[in-house]
This record gives C-alpha cells, structure tokens and sequence, in this order.
C-alpha cells in the first residue's frame, strides 16, 4: 500500500484516523433520449411522480435531522424543498418535455447542466457553493424516476467517508448516523452545507483535494487533520501513533476551549466584551450559540440569491430573516444588505465584468444603482425586525452622501410599510461598515449619522496597505498589526466612543488572539467571528487584565515596525499573564 498525503482546505477541525468508505458519485444522463409527441403526457405524469417522491423524501430528511440536530439544520432541507417547488425549475424540465419532446432523465441533465454553468461563472467560492443545493435536488429527482432499485445496504462500521462531493441531503443523512469518523472530498469549501454540518457534529473534514476519490480504495488507512487541511493515505505505524498522540492533546485542548464557551465574558479586572459570530446560514446560529456567541455579530445575506436562478423576493428574504431574528432573540442580529458585485458576480443581477472589480461597482454601491433589489431587502429586513432584535448594517460605504441616500430610501420604505399597515420597528438601529480608508478617515463625521459601526478588518487591512492578502507573491505585507494599520483603527474606535456609538470588529483581526488583545487594548469590546474561534478569543481575553491590555496598546503605538509591535506585545503578556496565550492559538501540532 502507497503512503502518501494530500493538501486541502481544512473545514472542520479535529484529527480522525480509520478505513475509508468510498462513496459513488450520481451520473447524470450521457444519452440524448427523445419521446413521441403522444407520450408526452405519460412522461409528465412520470415526472410529477418523482417530484412528489422527492418532496416526501425531503420532508422526512427535515423531520429526521429536525430531531437529530435541531432545527436549524433542518432548515437546510427546507430551502431544497423550496427549490423542488421554484416554478422555473420545474417549468423548465417541463418545457423540455413537453417543447423538445425530451425524456425526463434527458431533461433534468439539461437544466441541471444549466445551472452548474451559472455557478460556475461565479469566482466568489462561498457563491459557488449554493450550486450544490440544486444538484442535490436534481440528482435526488433523476433517482426518483426509476425508484425501484434497492439502496446499498451499509455495514455500519466507523469508516471515513470519502467522494468527490457530498450533496446536503446525502452529508445529513451520513453524517447524521454516528459512524463516520472524517469526511475528506475532492470538491468543497468552508461553506457548503457539509462543512456546516460536520463543524456542528463534531467531525473533521478536509475539502478540495481534487482528486482523494482516484488516489484511495475501500478498506484503504486515511489519517484526517481537520484543522490543517492533510489527508494521509496509508500511514506508516510511526506516522499513526504521532497522529494518536496528537489527536489525544487536540480533544483535551477541545474539552478545555468548551468549558470556556458557557463562561461569562469578562476579563481579569471585570470588564465585560462581547464575542458574537459571523454567519452565512440561519441553519449555523444554533453552533454559534454553543460556542458561545451573545449575538450574530455579521449576518452575510448573499446565500438567498443562490436559492433560485430568479432574483429573490421579498418573502424569500422575510422568511429567512425572520427565521433567524427569532432564533437569536433576544441576543442581537446585525443583517447586512448584499454585499455583491465585482468579483462576486450573479447572472440573474446582470453585473458587467470590470477591469478592476475590487474597486468597482460591489456593496452599496451595486445597491444604489439598481435600487428596486435594495428596497426589497430593506423592505424584508424591517419586517423581521419586529422582534425588535434586528439590525441593518450597509457594507463598503466611501463617502457621507452614500450614508444620506441609504437614510432617505429606507425612510421611504418604512413609509411604505406604515400606509400598508405592516408592523416593523420603528427605532431598528441602522449602521455601516467601515472597510474602505476614505470612509475610516472621516469615521468621525460618518458615526454621527449613523446608531454604529463595524470595522470590516479583512478589507479594510487589504485596502490600506494596497496588497492582495490572497496574492502570494505580496501576502507578507499583509500585516494587521502594522503600526499604520494600529493608528488607523484607533482612530476609528476613538470617534465611536466619543460620539457614544457602538463600535465592532468583523474580520478575521477578532479571531486571532493576539490582535484581540490589541483590539481589546485600544478599546473595543465587540468582537464577531467564525463561529468556532469564539472559546479560544474568549478563554484569551478572559486570560488578562483589559488595564494591561491598555498599557501595553499604548506603548505599542510608539513602536515603529509590526515585527516590534508583536515582540512587545508577546512579551508583556507572558511576562504579566503567562497563560494568557496558552491556549490561544491553534491546537498542539506535536
């Protein structure tokens, strides 16, 4: 047997070693199959059989996960029920039929194919991701023709399971029994539904490694780091008893994180912070809430443009925003309006291609040009915030009349809602991202138009010190402690608190330990992130005194490079607090 490791992206921590179990992969249709005008009723009826055995399959996936996982994650079946009942799907398949004189399985190749060409024309790999859902749904209705083959029956061993994708119903289904160790699939990234599903189980996970389902067998010994993205294939014994030592440090490290979760968020002196989470599905603030989250700091409301090919409407968003403003209640929720455009490209939006797309027409700006989309989703989010728990955050504002133009269109809207009798709150906070350096420069002149602000670092860094944190060739400039970059944020955190707003940090600065001492040091006391970063910020921060934390960011300040920067701030805290940091980081690596 060849030993040997592969690289991919690591979606859900933890370290698994067992036998795999290799999955196969649906085949759509490879055949073009036609039918005779005069059978076309025949194949309707054909069709509509399957639909209504995929519907009643959905519907008992939904009530089973319902029950296993709680309803969060069942929620993600509701959504594929959606997708069953979308009247252009299904118009679609019928046409094909009916127009084409195509037979069913031909037809849902067709549309299917059609969609995967969608989104694959979008290069925002989180966009990319929805078109799982669809697949999902049409491999599920392309079964459901010809429904008499009997499923393999499993052995119920604990194996690692293996495939080149992982559609959500089949992931909630397998994942959901108890037997799968790891999952490891060629395709996939952070946020599809089976990595939401394996980080709420517990199980680790490694995606996009191409090609694992051509390099292993069934029975074949995998070794799983979740965390840092390897797969081993055939381990030497040497190599299996360093990864069982390092699995056995890794769940103490685990126990010790979670005990932190349900711990008040305080540090040593008794100020009080707060660590809420950065989502993408309704279906996540259920694990959020577990790892310890006191609100849903960043609500990413893009995901609803990939439920159908059509533009979504109002009660599409007001479903899903409702749905999470009750789950989180009474703890807050902040709904950013969609942040889309450049890069992040939708068919159905129209979206030119540009030269330079992240400086282009994206966020904010996308929504004051095509302003019906942005009063729909206004219109969705006031509705939702009955609850009165429900925030509006708008992302990538530059200058002052952007904040003004967003004011006089939802004041316009909630107008609306009055005349039309719907009840929404009249006092819902309304606040922006500061992300671009022309808005941080006037932070000051913006906060005062607005109820808060929250520091979207990742760009914000990006933009600032002009380097690609994804370009490899200038990511070593990327650096979020660069004393620049310290100045400019308490600049910004300085203006919030004297003009007595509140005042957050959203990117990846809150999930790393050190800079969260720094954040802490210059002030700020609302950290929102990934979900499962939230017990190893919180064990930090509970780990020190926000009065050191003070000192040390003041000193700091004067220092002259990042590398100096980082060097003062470590050793001032090992020095005060030397088990600050001890569990702050990523899990032991030997």
């Amino acid at each position: 047997m060849e030993y040997f490791r592969l690289r991919g992206t690591g979606v859900s921590p933890g370290i698994a070693i067992g036998e795999v179990r290799l999955t196969e992969k649906i085949v759509f249709s490879a055949r073009k199959d036609t039918i005779e005008a005069d059978q076309v009723a025949e194949e309707l009826e054909r069709l509509e059989a399957a639909i209504g055995r995929t519907r009643s399959q959905l519907v008992q996936i939904k009530e089973k996960i319902g029950k296993k996982l709680g309803e969060d994650h069942s929620f993600i079946f509701e959504s594929h029920l959606l997708i069953l009942e979308d009247k252009s799907l299904t118009q679609s398949l019928k046409k094909k039929i009916e127009e084409d004189l195509f037979r069913s399985e031909w037809a849902i190749t067709q549309v299917h194919g059609r969609y995967m060409e969608i989104f694959d024309s979008i290069s925002d790999e989180y966009f990319k991701q929805r078109k799982y859902d669809v697949s999902d749904v049409l491999s599920r209705l392309y079964l459901n023709l010809q429904p008499t083959e009997a499923p393999k029956k499993e052995d119920g061993k604990n194996r690692i399971l293996v495939a080149h994708d992982l559609l959500p119903s089949e992931a909630a289904s397998r994942l959901s029994r108890g037997n799968v160790l790891a999952v490891a699939l060629d395709v996939g990234g952070t946020t599809s539904h089976t990595a939401i599903l394996a980080r709420s189980l517990d199980i680790p996970a490694v995606m996009g490694l191409r090609d694992i389902t051509q390099s292993v067998k069934d029975g074949d010994t995998l070794i799983v780091d979740g965390a840092v993205g390897e797969v081993i294939i055939n381990p030497p014994l040497a190599i299996r008893r360093e990864f069982i030592g390092k699995k056995k440090k890794y769940d103490d490290y685990r126990r010790e994180l979670q005990k932190t979760a349900a711990l008040e968020a305080r540090t040593l002196d008794g100020i009080r912070f707060t660590p809420m989470a950065n989502i993408e599905l309704p279906e996540e603030v259920k694990v959020a809430q577990l790892m310890g989250a006191e609100g849903i700091g960043l609500f990413r409301s893009e995901f609803i443009y990939f439920q159908s090919p059509e533009l979504p409407e109002e009660e599409d968003h007001f479903r899903i925003y409702s749905q999470l403003a009750q789950q989180t209640a009474p703890m807050p929720v902040y709904i950013r309006t969609i942040d889309i455009g450049g890069e992040k490209t939708l068919p159905q939006l129209n979206i030119e291609k540009e030269p330079n797309p992240a400086l282009g027409l994206r966020a904010i700006r996308f929504s004051l040009r095509d302003r019906e989309i942005f009063r729909t989703q206004l219109r969705a989010i006031l509705r939702a915030s009955v609850s009165k728990n429900v925030s509006i955050l708008i992302p990538m504002i530059t200058e002052l009349e952007e904040v003004y133009e967003v004011k006089t269109i939802l004041r316009e809207v909630q107008g609306e809602l009055r005349q039309e009798r719907v009840a929404f709150d009249e006092d819902i906070p309304l606040g922006v991202m500061i992300e671009v350096p022309a808005a941080a420069a006037i932070t000051d002149k913006i906060v005062r138009e607005v109820d808060y602000i929250s520091i979207g670092t990742n760009d914000l860094i990006q933009y600032y010190l002009a380097v690609d944190r994804s370009n490899e060739l200038v990511s070593y400039l990327f650096k979020p402690l660069h004393p620049s970059v310290l100045r400019l944020l308490k600049f910004i955190i300085d203006s919030a608190k004297k003009a007595d707003k509140e005042v957050t940090v959203c990117g990846e600065m809150a999930a790393d330990p050190l800079s969260a001492i720094v954040l802490l040091g210059l002030g700020l006391k609302n950290f929102s992130m990934n979900p499962i970063f939230i017990p190893r910020i919180k064990r930090v921060l509970r780990s020190i005194e926000y009065g050191t934390a003070r000192k040390i960011v003041h000193r700091a300040l004067t220092l002259k490079t990042a590398q100096e920067i980082e060097e003062h701030i470590l050793e001032k805290i090992l020095v005060k607090h030397p088990t600050a940091l001890l569990m702050g980081g990523e899990y032991p690596s030997g």
